[in-house]
């Protein structure tokens, strides 16, 4: 099965990339966003709309959003309109339609709160070949996680998902080896429910992505457990390493390396994730292979599985191979 994801990752990697000169390096790029239901679409465009532009966002401007909300769910009801109006304040125009928006910008931010629209919304994009940064969850399903990346690569279009805690400061020295090759680390990040999604792609997702961040792919199994109310998933990573994900307050966690052990898992706030989103516009490279961003989705999903057979050990290809992946 991994033999599988390496053959997917392979061909991604025949996706035709950007050669960027030195003149289109600060090439205006026009942005646009859809969704307009998480606080991410305002952090974002104040980064890129701000006046004097920040160095490196130079260039790279929000001129347009549709305000995608989710009718089923209640923080994206509420927000929708407020958000709606602080975007428009900053410049950006409102549109009727993801087609109208994509006749107006360079590449895309794909904001929507509620991962289950993600697959038909990103599917216009797609055929438009416009680059796109897909925000997490990438969807609401491993199904769906599946045919974004699949898609994105039949297409040939740049794509990537992330949160913005695998770009904080002492994971990713961590992740350059600076406490030598991991052997075990452990990570914490709240981890709210939405009943629409599987129970960590909502909000878990944050402490998942910083222990992948940190650990690499490579999982093969995980268990899911409850401690004091709050949730633990144990993962098991090739060479015998052990990757652990718990619900808690704020974001942090441990690392242990052959060269020493350090802390992890802070947030280094959102503007470390945009340099990364536009330097993937510029380039069409993705700082997020497809490989690891499917397998974060597999050990949540599995982790789910785990909970209903009460805390049985999963294995990730179980869960690829009932998601049907790869897919024929």
């Amino acid at each position: 099965m991994w033999r599988s994801i390496l053959v997917l990752i392979s061909t991604w990697a025949l996706v035709p990339q950007v050669v960027v000169s030195a003149a289109e390096e600060t090439a205006p790029i026009r942005v646009g966003i859809i969704g307009l239901d998480t606080s991410h679409a305002i952090a974002f465009t104040k980064d890129l709309n701000a006046d004097p532009a920040i160095p490196e966002l130079a260039g790279c401007r929000v001129v347009a959003a549709y305000p995608q909300g989710s009718p089923d769910i209640k923080s994206s009801v509420e927000r929708v309109p407020k958000y709606t109006e602080e975007i428009r304040k900053m410049g950006v125009e409102i549109v009727a339609s993801i087609d109208e928006l994509l006749q107006r910008v360079d590449a895309v931010l794909l904001e929507t709160n509620d991962g289950r629209p993600h697959l038909e919304q990103v599917r216009p994009v797609y055929k438009a070949r416009k680059p796109v940064f897909v925000d997490k969850p990438i969807a609401g399903s491993l199904v769906d996680a599946i045919a974004i990346i699949e898609e994105a690569k039949a297409a040939g279009v740049p794509m990537f998902s992330s949160s913005s805690l695998r770009f904080g400061n002492n994971t990713l020295a961590a992740r350059k080896g600076a406490l030598g090759s991991i052997e075990r680390c452990e990570t914490f990040s709240p981890a709210s429910l939405e009943p629409t999604h599987p129970d960590l792609f909502w909000y878990g997702i944050h402490g998942v992505e910083s222990l992948f961040t940190v650990m690499g792919t490579g999982c093969k199994s995980v268990q899911r457990t409850t401690e004091e109310g709050n949730i633990t998933v144990t993962g098991q990573w090739e060479g015998g390493r052990v990757g652990v994900f718990r619900e808690g307050k704020g974001y942090g966690g441990t690392a242990v390396g052959k060269e020493g052990q350090g802390a992890v898992g802070e947030s280094s706030g959102y503007r470390p994730l945009v340099v990364e989103i536009v330097k993937f516009f510029r380039t069409g490279v993705a700082p997020v292979s497809a490989e690891e961003t499917l397998e974060i989705y597999a050990f949540m999903e599995a982790a789910d599985e785990s909970k209903r057979n009460n805390g049985a050990e999963v294995t990730l290809e179980s869960v690829l191979k009932k998601a049907g992946y790869p897919r024929q």
